[in-house]
């Protein structure tokens, strides 16, 4: 087996960072760990960004443990600019490695236009966004996926008049069926949130947001919820990256640059359950990917071949899909006795994915489902 590293250099302090440099020290690991992040804040989760930070200016989202408590040296405002074969480049440093992980994320996309919309992806934008979050502002949010969703939440709850603009509508997944979105389109309503569908925002401007349509729409605070990029452009040719700007990997995480490992948002990897690339945007993936990346650093060689599985507080409800499912696949609605109900995906009578709604105590049981090809019985 090949001896293990005396130096692994991680970039990128979000969760997929954080989880590899923690699992390293838990797995034994005593050589030197260095974390390189761009932001001022040490690790701290994501999720609460667009939900508790936003209602809470007292809430601290920071990750545990500590990573100072694990003799793992944290460098803040540091951004990696290059990387080369047992090296990492800042702009005024050089961190040798023998390992390393690349966890750089997304950054935010935004409209074109001035003046830019409010985005939210780090705790900084967060901060500033809590503080444009007043009574009676008028806010228009666009995009209807998670985070337009979650944070037009926490702007209803504060007070503010919110209108979310989407040219489609529905939780980031094929094949929602028109009885679920019209339930989830009703959540809205509720919540006295304007939605429209139909229409996608184009650029801003002095006099407000251009639509697709021609039209034009004022507000006092335009926010972006349209997704993100990969933080890659400063890898350029060392480690290679897919069309998306995605970075690379086999099945084991691997980059191709030997040592370099890529976890998280960022990685586009080779998944045997799937059959191709993958890529996955979500918390679970983050964590569960920089612990398999810090094991394989050890030498574990262990396949990296996930669930995917997501999670979405919004609107007063819950949402939890796990697996992964075609458009063409069957799909069954049932009530859950609890009040909620549980979207079931299936192909060839087997379960790939279940969508579960005020639901969660149903997830456990769809994932062993999916897993074993058995029914989501409940």
């Amino acid at each position: 087996m090949t001896a293990p590293p005396d130096r692994v250099v991680i970039v990128g302090g979000g969760l997929a960072g954080h989880t590899a440099a923690a699992t390293l020290r838990s797995q034994g690991f005593h050589g030197a760990v260095t974390l390189l992040t761009q932001e001022s804040a040490h690790p701290y989760d994501r999720p609460p960004l667009s939900k508790e930070l936003l209602l809470d200016s007292k809430f601290q989202p920071m990750l545990g443990p500590d990573l100072a408590d694990l003799d793992i040296r944290v460098h803040t405002e540091t951004a990696a600019v290059a990387i080369r074969a047992g090296e990492i480049h800042t702009a005024s440093a050089t961190f040798p490695f023998d390992a390393a992980v690349l966890a750089p994320g997304l950054r935010a996309r935004n409209l074109p236009g001035a003046p830019q919309a409010m985005v939210l992806r780090d705790i900084e934008d967060a901060i500033r966004l809590r503080a444009e979050l007043r009574p009676d502002r008028s806010v228009l949010i666009a995009g209807a996926g998670l985070i337009g969703s979650e944070v037009a939440t926490a702007a209803a709850a504060l007070g503010c008049c919110v209108t979310v603009v989407s040219p489609e509508f529905g939780p980031a997944m094929p094949g929602i069926p028109n009885e679920v979105l019209a339930q989830i389109r009703g959540w809205y309503d509720e919540c006295g949130i304007e939605l429209v569908t139909g229409v996608r925002a184009m650029e801003t401007s002095a006099a407000g947001v251009l639509f697709s349509d021609s039209s034009v729409r004022a507000a006092d605070l335009v926010i972006a919820a349209i997704g993100g990029v990969p933080a890659t452009s400063w890898l350029t040719d060392a480690v290679e990256v897919d069309r998306r700007g995605f970075i690379v990997a086999d099945e084991y995480l691997r980059t191709t640059l030997p040592g370099v490992y890529a976890v998280g948002d960022a990685v586009s990897w080779r998944s045997k359950r799937y059959g191709g690339e993958t890529h996955l945007e979500h918390w679970q993936h983050a964590a569960e990917s920089g612990q398999a990346a810090a094991r394989n650093i050890l030498g574990d060689n262990e396949i990296y071949d996930p669930l995917p599985y997501f999670w979405s507080h919004q609107l007063g409800h819950s949402l939890h899909y796990v697996g992964r499912h075609d458009p063409d696949d069957h799909c069954a609605i049932e009530p859950d006795p609890r009040s909620g109900r549980a979207v079931t995906w299936t192909r060839d009578g087997r379960p790939t994915a279940v969508l579960a709604i005020d639901a969660a105590h149903l997830v456990r049981r769809a994932r062993t489902a999916i897993d074993t090809k058995a029914s989501v019985a409940r």
